[in-house]
């Protein structure tokens, strides 16, 4: 039956029905997944598009009605000011309001202007005639006013840094009348409601899902409204012609709703962009990567691709089974045969790591939410105080903005990493310390002196101390090294206050970054060398952890969870310093150990070349070699379970034992054919593929 072209035959057509099915399947799964995906993005941006519409209707309600109640009576200066104080103060996206008032001239025609600005920020008022001529209609920052007066309409500003805000803002204008001694109405001024772009930026990245997705709006000129790159909302002009570069963002201005593909310098990946019309024309983008998009798939499809690579060898080893008919025991087929199968293994070992080295892989079902905006923060505490006030309405939240720069990290051994960097902390002035420490290092290594830190500076800044310090700390990781070279590593630095008692709260100073989306890596120096490893992204979290004790002081009647402030960096390992030191060292190995049976031979019974003690002296010379390599992998990664590269050294045990005894019975006996055939053939032409499936099934095991 083995040696029947028609047995192979069919296995060859079984194999490649099955074969032509899982392409199908696979692609049929692909073209589910895109329909999927292309749904899910919708579903996102509608779901951002209602939530901003319902706030932009709001805005422009309250402007309106605002508008309305100052057209149908005259009120005081004082009225006014309490009317824009009390309205700023009840809603939330507002930066601040501003009445301001056409010009009027006195007696020797001097332009009297009243235009009070009451602003949430420092919760007093502005009177923005002090500081400009606002109906100069020559001048860029007060077309949120001269705008509306000459088109006598509502009318949404480009965005544009308030003169007397100091931030990028922009304003929803509505005119208000008044009647003349005629009876006609005519335009007395203007109510503009104004919005801060970092803070819808903040409020975009809370409402926006997705691991790394995230959300922009433009308007009709090109202008960005919200974008989580800082120095484009601080530089709108610049921004404005970034956007013109881009032909593919052309789409935004030709039509109301839609998609596209595009390269995000953010994700700095190929990202979805879908895009809709707001009611007040500005247009939102929500921008998903393609790897984010269909990261619940990504397992799937690794899966259907490793059934395709398993048929679609067995398909080719059956073709050569049949094209070299191996049955006919030719010493050329048997060896083509063998060459053709280990490549195939080798392959499909090279397929696995390829599908599984890749961006995907470190993401951590058990991370804690990224900080990337003031909204997650002011979530938090709001949180966090809400149970400190049912505890005690006495107390109250200690906020300490504190900020971290890594110049450098050096793995020690497997688990401890040398980290040196800066750390700045903003210390309230209404805030006593209890002496100068003000943060500690809770995974510090317990071997030695593992932190230093050195005071840098203390410099008094608005209503606040900033304390800067430089350190060098030995930090313990919990790294994960079973998937070894292919892992990626998690260093969490773990950054607390001292004293529980005080309700400290260690929040990111994220107004001190350039950038704080975490694939721009901030905090991280790009000086810093890691010659073995890649910094893939950073960010900040939160977490707590509970002692479930007072620490022996009965006065502490704080929340028990201690705030913990989480700096994450993610590193991949560089593979191919691994396949140096690791790997091609056990291939050569496996070069020697099947050389073994060619530097001996036997006719007519007796040994013509080498001899038995020969055999177990070469054995035992390649088992010391691999079992000190065994030993330094095991000594520089000291975890205490397998990880994947330690099994290609049992691989290599087994096959050295396997080997080394084949030879040496067909040394000592005649009693087996097997051996006997071709002088020990079939040991010579399976050593490669044999040890190569070994390696593939650890390989599937482990990845599939």
């Amino acid at each position: 039956m083995f040696k029947n072209s028609k047995f192979y035959t069919i296995f060859l057509i079984i194999f490649s029905l099955l074969l032509a099915y899982t392409v199908f399947d696979y692609y049929q799964y692909r073209e589910n997944i895109d329909n999927e995906a292309f749904v899910f993005g919708n579903s996102k941006r509608n779901e951002t598009k209602d939530i901003l519409n319902n706030v932009i209707d709001t805005i422009q309600n309250i402007t309106y009605d605002l508008a309305e109640k100052l057209s149908e009576k005259k009120y005081s200066k004082v009225q006014i000011e309490k009317i824009i104080k009390q309205t700023a103060i009840e809603n939330d996206f507002c930066l601040g309001i501003t009445v301001a008032f056409e010009p009027k001239y006195d007696n020797d025609s001097v332009k009297q202007l009243y235009a009070p600005y009451y602003s949430k920020k420092t919760k007093d008022f502005k009177y923005i005639e002090n500081s400009y001529d606002y109906t100069d209609n020559s001048l860029k920052t007060s077309q949120w006013y001269t705008k509306v007066i000459e088109k006598k309409a509502t009318v949404w500003s480009n965005p544009f840094i308030g003169q007397v805000a100091q931030e990028l803002v922009i304003d929803y204008g509505v005119p208000f009348y008044e009647k003349d001694e005629s009876g006609n109405k005519r335009i007395a001024g203007m109510v503009s409601f104004t919005l801060s772009a970092s803070y819808i930026a903040s409020f975009l990245h809370d409402i926006t899902l997705g691991k790394t997705g995230f959300a922009f709006i433009t308007n009709k000129d090109q202008y960005v409204i919200s974008h989580p790159r800082t120095d484009l909302l601080t530089k709108p002009e610049i921004a404005k012609e970034i956007l013109k570069k881009r032909p593919e963002f052309n789409i935004l201005l030709e039509k109301s709703e839609g998609n596209f593909t595009a390269f995000s310098a953010i994700a700095k990946e190929d990202a979805e962009y879908f895009f809709i019309e707001l009611h007040n024309k500005w247009v939102l983008t929500v921008v998903i990567p393609v790897l984010d998009l269909k990261q619940s798939s990504n397992d799937q499809i690794k899966n259907k691709l490793i059934q395709i690579s398993i048929y679609l060898s067995l398909l080719l080893i059956t073709l050569f089974i049949l094209l070299l008919k191996i049955w006919n025991g030719n010493s050329r087929n048997l060896w083509l045969f063998s060459f053709s199968l280990g490549l195939i293994l080798f392959l499909n070992i090279f397929f696995l790591w390829y599908i599984n080295i890749d961006k995907t892989l470190f993401n951590d079902r058990h991370v804690q939410p990224k900080i990337l905006s003031n909204v997650t923060i002011e979530n938090y505490l709001k949180d966090r105080n809400d149970k400190l006030q049912q505890i005690d309405p006495s107390l109250d939240l200690v906020e300490i903005p504190t900020g971290v720069f890594i110049y450098d990290i050096d793995f020690k051994n497997a688990y401890d990493a040398a980290i040196i960097g800066k750390i700045w902390q903003k210390i309230p002035d209404d805030f006593v310390l209890r002496n100068e420490s003000t943060f500690v290092f809770p995974q510090a290594s317990a071997t030695g002196i593992s932190v230093r830190i050195r005071p840098m500076g203390k410099e008094h800044i608005d209503d606040y101390w900033l304390y800067s310090y430089d350190f060098n700390a030995t930090i313990q990781f919990d790294f994960d090294y079973l998937k070894y070279p292919l892992n990626y590593k998690k260093l969490d630095l773990q950054i607390t206050y001292p004293h529980i008692q005080d309700n400290v709260v260690l929040i990111p100073d994220i107004q001190s970054y350039e950038f704080i989306e975490s694939s721009f890596i901030p905090g991280i120096s790009n000086d810093i060398y890691m010659p073995n490893s890649v910094v893939l992204e950073s960010y900040f979290s939160f977490h707590e952890h509970n002692f479930y004790s007072n620490l022996g002081n009965k006065k502490n009647t704080g929340l028990k969870e201690t705030a913990v402030l989480h700096f994450n960096v993610f590193i991949k390992n560089v593979i191919i310093s691994s396949i140096i030191s690791n790997i091609i060292p056990i291939f050569i190995i496996a070069i020697m150990i099947f050389l073994l049976p060619f530097t001996v031979d036997k006719r007519e019974g007796e040994v013509k070349e080498g001899g038995a003690l020969n055999i177990i002296q070469a054995a035992g010379g390649f088992f010391f070699v691999l079992l000190l390599s065994h030993i330094q992998l095991r000594n520089n990664i000291q975890t205490p379970g397998l990880i994947y590269l330690e099994t290609f050294y049992f691989v290599m045990y087994f096959m050295l034992a396997i080997m080394s005894t084949s030879v040496l019975l067909y040394l000592k006996t005649n009693d087996y054919p097997i051996l006997e055939y071709k002088h020990n053939l079939i040991f010579k032409i399976s050593y490669w593929p044999i040890l190569l499936f070994s390696i593939y099934l650890i390989t599937l095991f482990i990845f599939y």
